[in-house]
């Protein structure tokens, strides 16, 4: 005969996993909300819950196994009591793994998708925030990677139109004069010759600048030496001082006469003309100043400036301020990509900001 209270057992045991369950998904609910929301807290919570829940089981587990021996005889009691045993032993770490599991597959789920679109170069995907700060800080860095890549991509793009430009502007000039002369239209003239070598030095720089680039990335094999730096750019200003009359600017330097950097001679010179050239092209400005303090050349002008939405790019291949086409203010935009190759060939860290007015690189040099 079986007792009464063997058919409400299973309600009691039931009440009490509900009541188990509440107060897990409380805890959970308060961590989800709070500042610490870590992976490793919530998995941490459903361990801590697990030893409460072993202790409410325990006497349960043994009431149920002294049942199933008192009705031995009796198969339905027997079967009955083994049933919920086994279902308490079972289910009580399925029901944990399965939120602990929880936790992970469903980011998982989204990164997958993401990487899904990516390889169909899809660059416009972005990982949502999943409230767990060990993904979302991992999802965050993803999608600045994919917005760099977005931007790689625009400079990509860009490069095919603008070099297809710049190619066939003077190719296009030099075919048609080239055409009409060949077939009597224009007469031969040293006017006619001078547009030609204009076009055919504009195709040569072009060229240059795409060498450079490709030279400044390859390892310098040129041996550093110790730089009177002062020396160095009074000679260099002195260099420009045709180019910097004629733009009406005035370059002053503010370096110490014993200033003495340890650097490759050569790749210093061509970081300083390619800010110098940059500076003529660009900047309008009425004066340039080269100062030297605390391991730091400093180069700047009063000029325009650029925008501040621009100065993160600026040393970016390919890149323009000024999206215009023309041969003076265009470009390929390969000028202070280059003096970035060169600076971190030499162990050192270019960055640009504001001058108010103007705009000043910051050449930082290793001790």
């Amino acid at each position: 005969m079986i007792s009464l209270d063997f058919y409400f057992f299973p309600l009691y045991i039931f009440t009490l996993a509900v009541i188990v369950a509440i107060i897990v998904m409380a805890i959970l609910g308060l961590f989800k909300r709070s500042l610490f929301n870590r992976l490793s807290t919530r998995i941490a919570a459903l361990i801590l819950a697990s030893g409460p829940i072993t202790l409410i089981l325990i006497p349960v587990s043994n009431e149920l196994m002294r049942r199933a021996f008192l009705n031995a005889f009796t198969t339905k009691g027997s079967l009955a009591a083994l049933a919920i045993y086994v279902l308490i032993a079972l289910g009580t770490p399925i029901v944990l793994g399965l939120l602990a599991a929880r936790f992970v597959r469903r980011p998982l789920r989204q990164f997958n998708e993401a990487i899904a679109s990516l390889e169909q170069s899809n660059y416009k995907v972005q990982l949502r925030s999943m409230g767990i700060r060990e993904f979302d800080e991992a999802f965050m860095r993803f999608n600045n990677l994919i917005h760099r890549l977005r931007h790689e991509e625009k400079l990509r793009k860009d490069l095919v139109s603008d070099t297809s430009h710049e190619l066939n502007t003077p190719l296009t000039t030099m075919i048609g004069q080239l055409t009409a002369m060949h077939e009597g239209k224009y007469p031969l003239t040293e006017e006619r010759v001078a547009i030609l070598k204009e076009q055919a030095e504009r195709l040569a720089e072009l060229v240059r600048q795409l060498d450079a680039y490709t030279k400044a990335r390859m390892p310098d094999t040129g041996e550093p030496e110790d730089i009177h730096l002062r020396q160095f750019c009074e000679e260099f200003i002195n260099h420009f001082s045709l180019d910097l009359k004629r733009k009406g600017i005035t370059a002053k330097l503010h370096i110490a006469e014993d200033y003495i950097i340890y650097a490759n001679r050569g790749a210093l010179q061509q970081i300083l003309t390619n800010l110098m050239q940059n500076t003529l092209r660009y900047s309008q400005a009425a004066e340039v100043t080269i100062e030297a303090a605390a391991h730091k050349l400093l180069f700047s002008d009063n000029g325009k400036g650029v925008p501040a939405k621009s100065l993160p790019y600026l040393f970016e291949r390919f890149y323009r301020v000024d999206k215009s086409r023309s041969r003076t203010t265009g470009g390929l935009g390969l000028g202070l990509a280059i003096v970035r190759e060169l600076a971190e060939s030499q162990g050192w860290a270019i960055t640009a900001v504001a001058g108010h007015p103007g705009l000043m690189f910051v050449l930082k040099i290793s001790a």
